[in-house]
């Protein structure tokens, strides 16, 4: 999901190309194209994009857990571990569908509902007990659904990487004004823009969206007025899951499947929600393009210190606003 940062160098690695053209003019085998300023133009913008796409995965991961957190305060460690499985159950079900251009469009709805099931399953059986635990507990438990999930993963499918061919709809770049953009970038962007305003719909506009809203701040007076307080947490907690179930399947393509790529994705989740408030839709919106860009531009210009900077930047937050940009301090 990481962008990759421009790397100007010539076959062996070592010589540096000139972008004004001028080792073009010397060496007719490289390849013609953009030079000085509108290089770099195109290369940056190429960047912003992949940042503004990997944001928007970040959203749809990072939403689900702050939902989830916000509405039940569980904080859930296995939330990556959600998606991950969701990824590879979008492979499982494109294989069966490889041949059809709509293969892919199917495998990702159809991965989102079945992690639903899943995560009404967990809900019910191990999540529920432990509503009124403390956070160590609740921890020790989603932890160890970390620990099973990636032994449940290798024993279903295997240690091997695993890889979608996009249809060809969204394999090749798009351009505006003349720069190339990985069109399946476009397609994540949209999703996750969807999504958001899908949930802001939900919280703001519908009557569940409200009562959920309002279990945020008060479960006693909510439960006063006769409305079932489980069956609230099992709807968010579904739809945590869901959302985490349908990015991953919605990340499937770009890149292999890999065995343990959820815990640097939930680590980067939990930066999202402390810069953007736990809980703040709004925030974790504006947290996971913030993170997504930072990301983008340091494995530009500092491949090195690229997560090292997100740290910097959550700690800085931690500091100067512990409950995020867009928290209130009662969630600290």
């Amino acid at each position: 999901m990481g962008s990759r940062g421009g790397d100007y160098r010539g076959p062996k690695g070592r010589e540096k190309i000139n972008p004004s053209g001028k080792d073009r003019d010397k060496n007719p085998a490289l390849p013609a194209g953009p030079t000085g300023k509108g290089m770099y133009i195109t290369l940056l913008m190429s960047q912003f994009m992949s940042g503004l796409s990997q944001g928007m995965m970040l959203f749809l991961i990072a939403s689900g857990l702050s939902l989830i957190f916000g509405v039940m305060n569980i904080l859930n460690f296995a939330h990556a571990s959600f998606w991950l499985v969701g990824a590879y159950f979008c492979h499982s079900f494109w294989l069966l569908m490889k041949d059809y251009g709509f293969g892919l469009w199917v495998s990702i709805p159809l991965a989102g509902l079945v992690m639903a099931g899943i995560g009404w399953l967990i809900e019910v059986i191990l999540i529920r007990r432990v509503y009124n635990r403390e956070l160590p507990e609740q921890l020790l438990l989603t932890y160890a659904m970390f620990l099973i999930i990636g032994d449940i993963i290798k024993i279903s499918w295997g240690v091997e990487d695993r890889l979608i061919i996009r249809p060809a709809g969204v394999a090749g770049p798009v351009f505006f004004f003349g720069i190339p953009i990985d069109s399946y970038f476009i397609f994540v962007i949209l999703v996750g823009v969807g999504v958001a305003i899908g949930l802001w719909f939900f919280l703001k506009k519908t009557k569940y969206g409200h009562i959920v809203r309002a279990a945020v701040f008060s479960r006693e007076m909510v439960s006063a007025l006769g409305i079932p307080v489980p069956k609230i947490y099992t709807g968010v907690f579904i739809l945590g899951i869901f959302i985490a179930g349908t990015a991953g399947a919605v990340q499937a393509p770009v890149g292999s499947i890999t065995l343990g790529m959820d815990m640097a994705v939930i680590i980067q989740a939990f930066c999202v929600v402390v810069i953007g408030g736990f809980g703040s839709l709004l925030g974790t919106l504006v947290g996971s393009i913030i993170v997504g860009e930072i990301y983008a531009f340091s494995i530009l210009f500092w491949p090195q210190g690229a997560l090292a900077l997100i740290f910097i930047v959550t700690a800085i937050i931690l500091i100067v606003r512990p409950w995020g940009l867009f928290g209130t301090p009662m969630r600290v």
